[in-house]
C-alpha cells in the first residue's frame, strides 16, 4: 500500500477514540450505579454492580485469549487490517466486562458497545480490503 503511514495514523486515531469512548462510558455508567441511593424502586433497582461468572463468560474469554494470541502473533502481517481486528477484540472486552460485573439492563450498555466497535472494526476491514483490490487492479492495468 503507497499510504501505509496514513493508514497507520487512521488506524491509531480510530482505535484511540474507540477506547476513550469506551472508558468514559465505563467509569461514568460504574460511578452513576454505585452513587445511586438504596432507595431506588421498579427498574432503577434492577441495575446494580455485582460479580458474576459463568459458561458465557468462560466461552467470550477464550475468544478474547484467541483473537489477542493470534493477533499478537500475525500483528505485522495483517496490516492494516490488524487495528480493526483489535477494535473488534476490545469490543469483546467490553462486553465481557458489562456481563461480569453488571447484573440488570445495564448490560444492554455491553452488547450496544460490542456492536459499536463490530461495527467500526467491520467497516475499516471492508474498506482496506475493496482498497487493496482497487490498488492491485491499477497495478495489473498500468
Amino acid at each position: 500500500m503507497k499510504n501505509k503511514n496514513t493508514l497507520k495514523m487512521v488506524n491509531w486515531v480510530i482505535f484511540i477514540l474507540v477506547m476513550f469512548v469506551g472508558a468514559v462510558t465505563v467509569i461514568l455508567t460504574v460511578y452513576e450505579l454505585n452513587t445511586r441511593p438504596l432507595t431506588t424502586f421498579g427498574e432503577e433497582a434492577q441495575s446494580r454492580m455485582e460479580f458474576r461468572w459463568g459458561l458465557l463468560h468462560t466461552i467470550i474469554s477464550i475468544a478474547i485469549l484467541v483473537i489477542s494470541t493470534s493477533l499478537a502473533i500475525g500483528w505485522k502481517r495483517l496490516f492494516p487490517f490488524n487495528v480493526p481486528v483489535a477494535i473488534i477484540m476490545a469490543g469483546f472486552c467490553y462486553e465481557l466486562f458489562f456481563l461480569t460485573f453488571t447484573v440488570g439492563w445495564i448490560g444492554i450498555q455491553g452488547m450496544v458497545g460490542f456492536f459499536i466497535a463490530f461495527f467500526i472494526g467491520m467497516i475499516l476491514i471492508i474498506s482496506y480490503f475493496v482498497s487493496t483490490l482497487i490498488e492491485r487492479s491499477k497495478s495489473i492495468k498500468g
